[in-house]
């Protein structure tokens, strides 16, 4: 098999062909270690609860949502579900006071608004994966809920 030089069939050098088979294995390593998989490895569908906050939303944006609405990522028109639930109280504006101090305060003609939306959807981590998009917990999202287009934080993502 091996002639006098080395090489196996008097063709493919050992030395190589161990360097070949040395590199395979480092690029393998590498691909199912780092970028062969999602870093969200999402299972099966199931059902899922978004829960979308904003802490000073004008009053007549945060009534205007409605148990029941469609949910969608004005971005790119992803489906979010529907609205499961909607919880509105008084606003939180931070605000310097008179000695320059930070200090939270209502806003006069906003409310906080918490949205919850119910959708099927892939879990993992703390996000879930729609239609090819990861919303995890701190996204900032556009969404129309409704007749009401706003910008909110996702706060909450868990199975229901």
């Amino acid at each position: 098999m091996l002639d006098k030089k080395g090489r196996l069939f008097g063709k493919v050098s050992v030395v190589d062909l161990f360097a070949v088979v040395v590199i395979a294995a480092i690029i393998a390593v590498v691909y199912f270690n780092v970028g062969g998989r999602s870093h969200i490895n999402p299972g099966t569908e199931q059902p899922v609860l978004i829960t979308f906050f904003n802490p000073a939303l004008h009053d007549f944006t945060a009534n205007a949502v409605e148990i029941g609405a469609v949910v969608i990522d004005d971005v790119n028109e992803t489906f979010l579900g529907r609205v499961v639930d909607v919880e509105i109280g008084e606003s939180v504006s931070f605000m310097p006071d008179i000695h320059g101090i930070e200090t939270a305060s209502p806003m006069e003609g906003h409310s906080s608004v918490y949205i919850t939306s119910r959708v099927n959807g892939r879990i993992s981590d703390g996000a879930v994966v729609l239609g090819g998009n990861v919303y995890g917990i701190g996204s900032e999202v556009i969404i129309w809920a409704g007749r009401a287009k706003t910008m909110l934080h996702i706060s909450d993502v868990r199975a229901e």
